[in-house]
């Protein structure tokens, strides 16, 4: 019996990974669901994969999919997770199948878990009106168990989204979801709680994700419908990545958009290209003053004033590729992040340069066109050099801007990547982007298909990839105020 409730318990950890895509979405607007939403507007084939570490290390992955078979719908959620037996790393592989109908009832449900190569444990559920029968098996023994229902409606964890979207609670007002507890096989209300609905910057854009405490469990929510973060027992965390993330098996530092902050402006700008100057005060926050060296921006004790220069002016400024003065060496060179080194990549930049008849103007104004194009939008919580970039070709502004600068110092032409602050729509967000050399440092934001950028990109730091996504915790406590825009 006590390997049974143990099994049992194994199952019930599994389900609530298994929430896994099941919660909605709709743009920011700083409230919770609206009753036109359908809960089967999120399913589809696609299949979501998650990166599972513990702490800072990488422990295994993940994949949860959704199709549609008749009038029921099918959900596969599958984990591979390293563990130690004897002493010997070993792969655990847990699998759940269900088969709902359209209301996101459970008809049946498969569990199965084993050690790779060796036999495992495998659950079984079919439900009735009134009841729902269990079969427990082990390579020991097999056991049949009975819950009685009484026809009252209840949920598992992945079908929990009609509970939540009936009620649709508006931010930190709580509510119960009846959920069956597979640990002892009980119906009980579980509390459900939307803490936040934040704002994200994602591929020029601005989208909402969702946060929700559901019991002990901490869930945020994309745009599709999909988990993209969730917070487990035991330090267990799963991160929402593209396939080639997920698969690939190396701990790599993260980058946790979900915690990265916003600020409110205090002025409304309808137009930001249209704008030839911005002056911001900046505090909170110590300004570097050699990074506005040759630039476009002056900084006055804690004012920052970004001057956009004109298309014209650059063009006038361009010069034949490579860049041939010394002291540019390290904007045309590779580094861990920009493998401009990196032979495809390195070849097709050279490629870029000659078909734009080596000219720097040129290929700026090809490469911001054609990044915004390659990267297809995907928030990633990896963090990846270019090279492993090229691989899937998802991301967001970062991706972008290790791409751009890859294939520009290939061809010669000298670029820095720095990160601060963008404005849209009312907000200011974290954004990295390009800049690049034509007598002075003029940015450019594949991100936003800008070139030159607007004058609302306010550089905060320069250097490596790990130079600037060091600042975001210092952002917590950064106070930004407009005090000119036109």
């Amino acid at each position: 019996m006590k390997n049974v409730f143990k099994l049992i318990n194994i199952v019930f950890l599994l389900i609530w990974l298994a929430l896994s895509g099941m919660l909605l979405y709709r743009e920011y607007v700083g409230v919770s669901f609206n009753d036109s939403m359908a809960a089967q507007s999120a399913f589809g084939s696609e299949k979501a994969w998650y990166d599972i570490y513990i702490g800072n290390d990488k422990t295994g992955l993940a994949s949860t999919i959704m199709e549609k078979a008749g009038n029921d719908i099918i959900i596969r959620h599958e984990r591979r997770v390293k563990v130690l037996k004897g002493g010997e790393k070993a792969e655990l592989v847990e699998k759940l199948k269900c088969l709902c109908d359209k209301a996101l009832s459970i008809r049946s449900f498969e569990y199965t878990s084993n050690i790779k190569g060796e036999r495992g444990i495998r659950a079984t559920g079919d439900v009735d009106r009134d009841e729902i029968t269990f079969i427990l098996e082990s390579p020991e023994k097999r056991k049949t168990y009975k819950t009685f229902t009484g026809g009252k409606k209840f949920y598992l964890p992945v079908t929990i989204i009609p509970a939540i979207q009936s009620e649709h609670k508006p931010v930190n007002q709580p509510f119960t979801v009846p959920l069956l507890n597979l640990a002892d096989l009980r119906i009980r209300d579980v509390k459900v709680v939307l803490e936040e609905i934040r704002p994200i910057n994602f591929n020029g854009n601005v989208v909402s994700i969702y946060k929700y405490m559901v019991g002990n469990m901490v869930v945020w929510c994309n745009t599709k419908g999909y988990i993209i973060k969730e917070e487990g027992p035991q330090g267990l965390t799963l991160y929402g990545e593209p396939e080639a993330v997920a698969k690939d098996p190396k701990s790599r530092p993260l980058l946790d958009y979900t915690d990265i902050p916003f600020f409110r402006s205090n002025r409304y700008i309808s137009d930001t290209t249209a704008l030839k100057t911005l002056r911001v005060k900046i505090s909170g926050f110590r300004l570097n003053p050699g990074l506005y060296k040759n630039s476009g921006v002056t900084l006055r004790n804690s004012i920052l004033i970004i001057r956009k220069r004109g298309s014209g002016d650059i063009r006038k400024a361009s010069w034949r590729l490579p860049y041939k003065k010394t002291q540019m060496g390290k904007y045309v060179s590779a580094d861990r992040w920009v493998r401009s080194d990196y032979e495809p990549l390195n070849n097709t930049g050279r490629i870029y340069a000659r078909s734009n008849n080596d000219d720097a103007y040129a290929l700026t104004e090809y490469l911001t066109s054609y990044v915004f194009n390659l990267v297809r939008p995907f928030p990633v919580f990896a963090l990846r050099d270019s090279k492993a970039i090229l691989k899937s070709l998802y991301g967001n502004y970062i991706e972008k801007t290790l791409m751009f600068a890859s294939y520009a110092r290939a061809a010669g032409l000298p670029t820095r990547l720095v990160g601060g602050l963008v404005y849209m729509n009312g907000y200011f967000y974290f954004q990295t982007w390009p800049e690049v050399w034509f007598g002075k440092w003029t940015p450019v934001d594949p991100s936003l298909y800008q070139f030159p950028a607007d004058v609302t990109h306010i550089p905060l730091v320069g250097g490596t990839l790990e130079d600037i996504v060091s600042i975001t915790d210092k952002l917590k406590d950064i106070k930004i105020e407009i005090l000119e825009a036109s």
